[in-house]
C-alpha cells in the first residue's frame, strides 16, 4: 500500500465539509433533502457509520456527482483501517510447491 503521508479520511468528513458546511446547510435540512433521519446522517458525518451504497446514491441524486466516487472513498477508508488491523500478523504469500 502506498503511503502518501495523508491521514485516512472517512467519507462522512468529506460530506460534512464539502457539502453540508460548504452550502451552509443544517444536518436536519440535509437529512430531509436526502430522505433519511437526522440521526442516520449524523452517524455518517460523525464517522460512527459507514457510507452505504444507498446513501451514496442519495447524495449523488441530490448534490450531483456519482455514487461510485462516494463508495470508493468508503472502500479506501475501510481498506486502510483493515490494513492497520492485520499489520501485526505474519502473513506471507502462498507459494505452491510443485504440481
Amino acid at each position: 500500500m502506498i503511503k502518501r503521508g495523508m491521514r485516512n479520511i472517512h467519507p462522512g468528513e468529506i460530506l460534512l465539509e464539502e457539502v453540508v458546511n460548504a452550502h451552509e446547510l443544517t444536518i436536519k435540512d440535509t437529512a430531509k433533502m436526502l430522505g433519511v433521519s437526522r440521526q442516520a446522517l449524523s452517524n455518517v458525518l460523525n464517522e460512527k457509520a459507514d457510507l452505504s451504497p444507498e446513501m451514496a446514491l442519495r447524495i449523488a441524486k441530490v448534490f450531483g456527482g456519482t455514487p461510485e466516487i462516494w463508495l470508493r472513498l468508503q472502500a479506501k477508508y475501510d481498506l486502510e483501517i483493515a490494513a492497520k488491523k492485520i499489520s501485526h500478523f505474519k502473513l506471507t504469500p502462498y507459494q505452491h510447491l510443485g504440481a
